[in-house]
């Protein structure tokens, strides 16, 4: 949201879609101008309630699911909202020392970290997503396609440091249709010619550099190349990557309400099987620290496209994540992030994430 749109509020129109923020979080249903007069102590009448709410519908603060409904915040309602909070503090010592308990055992793997997810899980009522990954820097030394059944292929990955890591993904079955065994060899070429002798960051680089500048005229083979290239540079990067996800079924009554519920429940599910790109999709919604400066970033509705495979269909779900400090030789990444309902109670949420994240990077990093 820029400063403009933030000074087109007035004072009275900010002090409105805050009650109404609130009392939708509170109670998950649309909010009627008559309970926003109450919690305002009646200062104005229901009228001009009503007349300030039609006036922040205009501007995208909330929108009216039907004609007799109250108003609803949008994404870019709750933003503005979520941003005006009081500054965090802790959250209370009782939940500190539940997470600290969660991360008791210096973190060393995935086990270490289930403790913690499902702990977060537990308290807030959501998806909890906590991992670390090692960005990997030898050079690629060969790579292997075997096409399986349908459209899954088997990529088999060697580096130069002798670790061999193989990664399922499918191509596209529009391709192969009419592929041979020698259009298949030629894919496996040119993701040799594209990849080998780089490390993972130099040919992710040189490939996104391709996909731009070949995006209007390159033949469907190599689009196809780079696009494995570039999945296989993703999902190969953070290894050994260490991650866990609890409260997966906590999702079915969050997007139940969006629009597309159901195809936006399959895509993340199956997203949250994938802990390589699960990780890549956080990094890419919460950005990276400043310093040692660990700051909860919200992502709500239509911010969350990229993790919904699409258009998020109005705000229905929230991201509420933090990213690591990279330790002092910039080996590790991680991050923590709850995912769920857009009505979380981000006073205390956006606290707690915060100290998780501060007290898993003290661990990691120490």
């Amino acid at each position: 949201m820029t400063r403009a749109e933030t000074r087109a509020l007035s004072e009275r129109q900010w002090q409105i879609l805050r009650v109404l923020c609130r009392e939708y979080i509170v109670s998950g249903r649309p909010v009627a101008s008559s309970s926003v007069s109450r919690a305002l102590g009646l200062r104005w009448s229901s009228a001009t309630i009503r007349n300030e709410l039609v006036a922040l519908e205009g501007a995208g603060f909330v929108f009216q699911p039907h004609q007799s409904a109250g108003r609803i915040p949008t994404g870019k309602g709750l933003d503005r909202y979520i941003r005006d909070l009081p500054i965090a503090g802790a959250p209370p010592a009782a939940l500190r020392r539940v997470v600290d308990s969660s991360l008791a055992s210096r973190v060393s793997g995935a086990a270490d970290m289930r403790p913690t997810a499902r702990v977060l899980s537990e308290i807030v009522g959501c998806v909890a997503v906590a991992f670390i990954g090692e960005p990997r820097r030898a050079e690629m030394r060969q790579v292997e396609l075997i096409l399986m059944q349908g459209a899954c292929a088997l990529i088999t990955l060697t580096l130069g440091d002798g670790t061999i890591s193989r990664h399922p993904i499918r191509l596209d079955s529009r391709l192969l249709e009419s592929a041979d065994e020698a259009a298949i060899g030629r894919l496996q070429e040119r993701l040799r010619e594209l990849c080998v002798g780089k490390t993972l960051s130099e040919a992710r680089a040189l490939l996104e550099r391709m996909v731009r500048e070949e995006e209007a005229r390159f033949d469907r083979w190599l689009g196809e190349s780079l696009r494995v290239g570039l999945l296989l540079c993703t999902m190969a990067n953070l290894e050994p990557l260490w991650l866990q996800v609890a409260g997966q079924r906590m999702l079915a009554t969050a997007t139940a309400a969006a629009a597309g519920g159901v195809d936006a429940l399959a895509h993340i599910l199956g997203l949250l099987e994938d802990y390589h790109q699960l990780a890549e999709v956080l990094c890419q919604l919460i950005p990276a620290p400043s310093g040692d400066d660990l700051r909860a970033e919200v992502r709500i509705g239509d911010d969350l496209g990229v993790l919904l495979g699409g258009d998020a269909g109005g705000p229905a779900l929230s991201l509420v994540g933090c990213r690591l400090p990279s330790d002092g030789g910039g080996d590790k990444t991680g991050a923590i992030a709850l995912l769920g309902p857009d009505r979380m109670d981000y006073e205390a949420v956006i606290p707690l994430v915060e100290y998780a994240a501060h007290a898993l990077a003290s661990r990691t990093c120490a």
